[in-house]
């Protein structure tokens, strides 16, 4: 990326990734802490099978914990006792980062506020994650139901991963999901809307001046306008485009070609 000049994004992004998506799920979990929200004792009705070259686990979103961990060492490199809550939702290629964490928080929200039962809920993502030793490989991610609760939403999920790098695909990126409650076109328009220019110019030239890196009054000094109106730019852009750091800032602005 052209022009970034602040060391410490790209160094912290991956902390203030997790970061973001911590809070998300701190989220969830309050949603889910209803003492209402009792398990409907619903079991899978398929078996769960974990295959060599593969890794599989369970996501407890009520408890934030991850649970039956399975095969990360040989995906990852991985021992399965290092495998966190935390760690499932980072790792993500910084390219791929803002647009995988979009589609988890649009179909994870959904699931687990529907009053509906949706016990044939699946969602398939491809990415690319980073393993223990720096490198990437091309996951296929499929993320299914495992226990609803009494108002028939989502409490667990089963996932699993499962290298396709020999597939050498074009598109680091896909998608698709299926259910019976959520429409394929409301998570496509969240997505959507995530990367339509919402910006005004003024706006766009407070982030080319935030790409050039310095504070509030050095950025006010070259624009000649008052430090106060940048802070107020910049709360602004974050909240316009969902991003809570600069480098998703700058990621997000260069898929629309603004940097």
């Amino acid at each position: 990326m052209k022009g970034v000049k602040n060391k410490n994004i790209s160094l912290n992004a991956e902390e203030r990734n997790t970061s973001e998506m911590t809070l998300f799920f701190e989220q969830i979990k309050s949603l889910l802490s209803d003492d209402r929200n009792v398990a409907s004792g619903r079991k899978p009705t398929v078996k769960r099978k974990h295959m060599m070259g593969e890794c599989t686990y369970i996501t407890d979103f009520r408890e934030k914990k991850i649970l039956d961990k399975k095969g990360f060492f040989s995906l990852l490199g991985f021992e399965d006792d290092e495998v966190s809550f935390d760690f499932v939702f980072k790792g993500y290629h910084q390219e791929d980062a803002i647009l995988i964490k979009q589609i988890i928080k649009t179909v994870v929200y959904a699931a687990v506020n529907s009053k509906n039962s949706d016990p044939d809920l699946q969602l398939n993502l491809t990415y690319r994650r980073k393993r223990k030793d720096g490198s990437y490989i091309h996951l296929l991610c499929q993320l299914s139901v495992h226990e609803v609760g009494s108002r028939g939403n989502l409490l667990k999920s089963f996932t699993r991963l499962i290298d396709i790098s020999y597939l050498n695909l074009n598109t680091p990126v896909s998608w698709s999901i299926r259910s019976r409650s959520m429409a394929e076109e409301e998570v496509s328009k969240s997505i959507h809307d995530l990367f339509i220019n919402p910006f005004t110019k003024r706006e766009i030239e407070v982030i080319k001046e935030i790409e050039k890196g310095g504070s509030n009054q050095e950025i006010a000094d070259r624009l000649f306008i008052s430090r106060h109106t940048i802070a107020t730019h910049r709360k602004n852009i974050f909240r316009k485009c969902n991003c809570n750091t600069v480098l998703d800032l700058l990621l997000y602005c260069k898929k629309l070609d603004i940097i």
